[in-house]
């Protein structure tokens, strides 16, 4: 009986050493071949092949990987009006875990969502594709 108390302690142990994120885990340049981010502690920027996007500096990254934030989407594409492109109100929600990040963008406003996107660390800055 004594092996199995260790063994049981052993195990509950080991089930409560989870690792932990830190916020500046998620700073830095993220991307796909679809959207860029580059994340900053006092916010973000997003690109997207027909689009842009912002992240408020109260983003937050929970220790185990989950992100949140706020900000807004701009769409793009087409000739851009004169008194610019109205900004859509999002909510940033995914996942870090190592060198990927899962992001997904839910346009409040519009009921809308964009994504899952899976994007890198460290790779290269998407740029505006849109005709």
């Amino acid at each position: 009986m004594g092996r199995w108390v260790i063994m049981f302690g052993f195990g509950l142990l080991s089930a409560c050493t989870v690792a932990t994120l830190p916020p500046e885990a998620a700073v830095g340049l993220w991307s796909s071949s679809a959207v860029s981010l580059e994340l900053r502690a006092e916010g973000g920027t997003l690109s997207y092949q027909c689009g842009a996007g912002t992240i408020a500096g109260d983003w937050r990254l929970d220790p185990d990987g989950t992100f949140t934030g706020t900000g807004e989407h701009f769409f793009g594409g087409g000739p851009a009006p004169i008194e610019g492109r109205p900004p859509n109100r999002a909510r940033y929600s995914g996942r870090i875990h190592g060198r990927r990040f899962t992001l997904t963008v839910s346009l409040i406003d519009l009921g809308q969502q964009l994504g899952p996107f899976e994007l890198t660390r460290g790779e290269t800055i998407v740029g505006p594709v849109c005709l």
